[in-house]
């Protein structure tokens, strides 16, 4: 009941937050500029799952793991570095009431402005097309909100283990740019060790799997495959850390994973496995941060 309070109090705070509803205004924005623009075009000829390419781009990959992390980040060291804390404390609350109040209010927040996101495409595809295939759209639509709350449990977590706001902000800062710009040339540099090369239009299976650890891959690899399409990264890593012919960049879509593994795919590159990933995304953050936050000197 403790952390209900918490929760309750917590979400209405932060679902207040202008900072994070200024970034999804510009989401919306870009959203509302995609749809004017398709409206003066032919779209008899353009793929229903075509819509999953941009929202990937524009919102999956960029706008919600930082409305997450925005969300996110001052949960818990907020409260501690104000001295709040010991008022909760106070008020017989306990670090697992406080733990649980904030996660599930912050996660809520997360799962508003997710679900706004994905509502809005399922409209626009419906609005702009005249058949859309639903199954796969609620597909897209479940994985997109699980990346939000993947990324929204890491700034938590993060959160819970800093002592100060700029030891939260870099791990939540650091956290993205990690997953964005560092793991991909990390996993081929990996290859280059194991196998002597770098990584080309086929590679091992397990040269995959580290990829799809990562939530922003798994989360890529798999609506590429939804929308039947490749879908680049903010940074083209095949381009820079990979060594596929100059053909696979004017034939984007060779560098899909059902293209670059031969034979059937093992189950831990299939599609449910990054629901997986996502999950596993969500419990090891907030299980680590909850260990450190039980035993951390509030004082």
């Amino acid at each position: 009941m403790s952390s209900t309070l918490i929760a309750r109090k917590d979400f209405e705070d932060a679902i207040r937050s202008k900072l994070v509803w200024a970034v999804m205004g510009v989401f919306l924005f870009l959203m509302a500029l995609v749809a004017v623009s398709a409206s003066t075009q032919d779209l008899s000829e353009v793929e229903p799952t075509q819509l999953i390419v941009t929202v990937t781009n524009i919102g999956g990959l960029l706008f919600i793991p930082i409305v997450s992390l925005i969300v996110g980040y001052m949960a818990i060291v907020g409260e501690r570095q104000s001295g709040s804390l010991r008022v909760l404390f106070g008020l017989s609350h306990s670090r697992w009431d406080v733990f649980v109040g904030k996660f599930v209010s912050r996660l809520g927040v997360v799962f508003v402005a997710t679900l706004l996101t994905v509502v809005l495409t399922v409209g626009m595809a419906v609005a702009m097309f005249d058949s859309v295939p639903l199954g796969t759209y609620l597909g897209y639509s479940a994985l997109t909100i699980l990346l939000g709350l993947a990324f929204a449990a890491i700034a938590v977590g993060v959160s819970a283990m800093a002592s100060s706001r700029m030891q939260a902000m870099g791990g939540a800062i650091g956290s993205y740019v990690v997953f964005s710009l560092i793991w991909h040339p990390l996993v081929a540099g990996v290859h280059y060790l194991l196998e002597g090369s770098m990584p080309g239009l086929e590679a091992p299976e397990w040269y995959f799997f580290l990829l799809r650890l990562n939530p922003l891959d798994a989360y890529r690899q798999v609506s590429s495959e939804l929308a039947d399409q490749f879908i680049w990264g903010i940074i083209g890593m095949e381009n820079i850390v990979e060594d596929v012919p100059d053909a696979a960049f004017e034939n984007p879509d060779t560098l899909l994973l059902s293209n670059r593994v031969s034979g059937e795919l093992p189950f831990y590159l299939s599609d449910w496995f990054a629901a997986v990933v996502l999950l596993t995304w969500i419990v090891v953050p907030l299980a680590i941060g909850y260990w450190r936050f039980d035993g951390a000197d509030l004082n």
